[in-house]
């Protein structure tokens, strides 16, 4: 694969100009280009790219990361835009005139064919994670009614304006979906067969309304390629194709993360430290205040630390894990959450599984402390303290780290923000309060 090894080797000079780099760029594909270019600053990146072909250029900016995409739509001009735009599937068209100010939007669709236009403006009304902000207008649709001849002849006519075709949509008179074939069917029945004949009359589809993570759930569950998309009163109106997926697969990946540490993913483009600041103190704002309240904890059971200066050994090994625990348990809910969304008939059936595993690792752990401490400090009664705290602590942990994201999501919120600060500074108040109160039972049994 030489041209794969040219691209993991190449090396753009950032001192050459414009018309050595993009002869260099020749040959390569419109992503591997993309991946190159980004590692230019603005003005070399833009002259570079009005050194390539419209149709080359449009291809290569759709790979752009969104923020470098962002600072060459703000140089191009608006003739240009509208070009790229033109050699740009629908889905892609309308991404690209979507980031632009309402003012030079309506510039740039003024300047479309009326077909483009029109497609363009029909996918932004959609919202952006939905089915509708994701999917392409150009599909292949024919009648039921119509003969194979018909759709391999309507399959000729639309190649040029819809790449990759995968299946042929089947509609009604009304342009209701009813059915869908893939192209073998279509290859091996004869000219004169009816399409409502050999069609498959269970198709997936979503609607436009739908969520982008349920749309790649149900590519992910039925092994899909392409899925038609449809609107509230079942009229074919789009399809999304895998590519599309993985870019949202990658998309709410990435937003995960950030939510998991209290940060978000623009901050990685973000020059401005005041702005980053702002972006991350809210979290650690959080965490300050959990620190703080388990001070407080800490200071009401002063009396039962200073009476045995060993019990405050052991603050850390609780408070870890509690922490530990809590974030293994969330990490498995919201997973499980995103693989069986809305099914939550599974839910009591999963909290239940979560907490007997618990269970478990509290009794193992808890035993291994017991014994560690007994020998250690030589007080088996100061070991029953540590290590049954432990036990009950993991349970406590576990709990929250289940429950808290289904009861982030019934709210409305990303249950992801449960795997950062949220979680762990809860189970530190909580560990702690539980330990020491534990302690300060014992002692008072004792004294």
């Amino acid at each position: 694969m030489p041209d794969r090894a040219r691209e993991e080797n190449l090396v753009l000079d950032p001192q050459g100009s414009a018309s050595s780099i993009a002869e260099q760029l020749q040959g390569l594909h419109p992503a591997d280009i993309a991946a190159a270019l980004e590692r230019l600053d603005g003005d070399l990146l833009r002259a570079v790219l009005a050194e390539l072909d419209t149709e080359t250029s449009a291809d290569v900016l759709i790979h752009l990361d969104e923020h470098a995409l962002e600072e060459v739509l703000a140089e191009l001009e608006t003739p240009e835009i509208a070009d790229i735009a033109t050699e740009l599937e629908s889905d892609d068209a309308a991404d690209v005139v979507g980031m632009l100010e309402d003012d030079r939007r309506d510039e740039v669709l003024s300047q479309l064919e009326d077909e483009d236009r029109r497609q363009v403006e029909h996918l932004l009304q959609y919202e952006d994670e939905s089915a509708g902000g994701i999917m392409a207008s150009e599909l292949v649709y024919l009648n039921r009614d119509k003969t194979v001849a018909d759709a391999i002849e309507l399959i000729r006519q639309a190649a040029e304006q819809v790449d990759d075709i995968h299946n042929v949509y089947v509609t009604d008179g009304t342009r209701r979906l009813v059915g869908v074939f893939p192209l073998r069917s279509l290859v091996l029945a004869h000219s004169n067969t009816r399409i409502g004949d050999i069609m498959e009359p269970d198709v997936v589809s979503v609607s436009t309304e739908t969520d982008q993570e349920d749309v790649a759930h149900a590519f992910s569950k039925y092994d899909l390629v392409a899925m038609p998309v449809v609107d509230p009163s079942g009229v074919l109106v789009g399809r999304i194709t895998v590519d599309d997926i993985i870019d949202v697969i990658h998309e709410e990946a990435d937003e995960d993360i950030s939510l998991m540490v209290g940060t978000r993913e623009d901050e990685l483009h973000e020059e401005s430290s005041m702005r980053i600041s702002r972006i991350r103190l809210p979290w650690l704002v959080i965490g300050a205040a959990g620190g703080l309240c388990s001070a407080l904890v800490m200071r009401h059971f002063s009396l039962s630390l200073e009476r045995v200066l060993a019990l405050a050994f052991f603050v850390p090994v609780i408070t870890a894990m509690g922490g530990n625990v809590g974030l293994q348990t969330s990490t498995i809910i919201v997973r499980s959450m995103h693989s069986e969304r809305g099914l939550n008939d599974a839910v009591g059936e999963r909290l239940f599984k979560e907490w007997r595993v618990a269970l478990m690792n509290a009794v193992v752990l808890g035993a291994a402390i017991w014994a560690i401490v007994g020998f250690w400090l030589g007080s088996w009664q100061l070991a029953a303290v540590v290590g049954g705290s432990l036990s009950m602590v993991i349970l406590v942990a576990a709990t929250l780290g289940a429950v808290i994201p289904y009861a982030l999501r019934g709210v409305g919120i990303d249950p992801a923000v449960a795997q950062g600060p949220f979680v762990t500074t809860l189970n530190d108040i909580l560990g702690i309060l539980v330990y020491l109160g534990m302690a300060s039972v014992f002692l008072t049994a004792i004294s």
